[in-house]
């Protein structure tokens, strides 16, 4: 009996021992998630993520004039130690043809606004990207593409365009 009761001890330890280590786990989880970004990219670490219903907001109000319906969309920022800085706004699309459909809408308005260059195309890992210069106020150095049922919209901060170019590669690796 005495052996019986010492069992259940041991087990009932147990059970609150791997109920706490998950929920310490979990709770770890949702403080460092990032979604679709991983927390260090290049010499840059993530800053700041947004999702959902604030994120949708901004990214919508990026693409007006554009008539194409997005389902989700995600921000973040990098920075490193050097004072480089990055910025994403990434939108979903239903499909893959969606997106690529609001990239071309994209691509052909960008340079008529004033506010960007005429973009040029770059092949980066297989990916047509677009380059754009823009106004100082809304940073110098952009770069944009699609991706699967993604469209991403980078902004890189650092006059170096071999470590831009690198930055945008590493993105389209593991983004």
């Amino acid at each position: 009996m005495r052996k019986n009761r010492s069992e259940i001890y041991l087990a009932i330890f147990i059970v609150a021992v791997i109920a706490a280590t998950a929920f310490l786990y979990l709770q770890n989880q949702e403080k460092n998630s990032a979604g679709i970004f991983p927390e260090k990219l290049g010499d840059m670490s993530l800053a700041l993520y947004r999702e959902g219903d604030a994120a949708m907001t901004e990214v919508k109000s990026l693409h007006r004039g554009v008539n194409v319906e997005i389902e989700n969309a995600y921000i973040a920022n990098y920075r490193s130690t050097q004072s480089s800085k990055a910025k994403f706004w990434v939108s979903e699309s239903k499909t893959s043809e969606e997106a690529a459909s609001l990239l071309a809408a994209m691509n052909n308005r960008v340079g008529k606004t004033g506010t960007f260059s005429d973009s040029t195309p770059l092949d980066i890992e297989g990916i047509t990207v677009y380059f754009v210069t823009g106004q100082p106020e809304l940073g110098l150095y952009h770069y944009f593409y699609a991706k699967d049922k993604m469209v991403f919209w980078i902004q890189v901060d650092n006059p170096d365009e071999s470590y831009r170019v690198n930055f945008v590669k590493e993105a389209i690796k593991r983004i």
